[in-house]
């Protein structure tokens, strides 16, 4: 080869380099889509979700849900539904306007999981829709 080939071929390498490692950052440094614009998989009460689980119980982690329940016990930032579903919230300030215990709430959060030590449904970046 001679030396125009050899830079036009160093030069076509770069510049493929570049445009590769440019969207590999746009892939890995995109903005996370916020709980409040995500579809959910399932909206509904909290023992029909139960029931839910129990027959299928594969494939639910990392979904977002909209439930609805009364609020059974609270701990710090975060809470129980219908004694079986922990929710943390999303943020810890909405528990100041969080309703007492036995009162009626309607979630939207991402599932964990399934604690079997625990017998509760995870949930996070619960947001209190009610």
């Amino acid at each position: 080869m001679n030396f125009l080939k050899k830079n036009k071929l160093i030069l076509f390498i770069s510049f493929t380099l570049i445009i590769v490692l440019w969207f590999g950052f746009e892939y890995v440094y995109r903005t996370p889509i916020s709980i409040e614009n995500m579809e959910v998989s399932y909206s509904g009460k909290a023992s029909n979700f139960l029931n839910l689980i129990k027959k299928t119980p594969l494939g639910w982690e990392n979904r977002p849900v909209e439930i609805s329940g009364i609020i059974t016990e609270l701990d710090g930032n975060n809470f129980i539904i219908d004694n079986f579903i922990f929710c943390q919230l999303k943020s810890p300030n909405t528990l100041k306007s969080l309703p007492k215990t036995n009162s009626q709430v309607t979630i939207k959060g991402i599932i964990i999981g399934y604690d079997e030590l625990l017998n509760e449904l995870k949930i996070n970046q619960c947001i209190i829709k009610n």
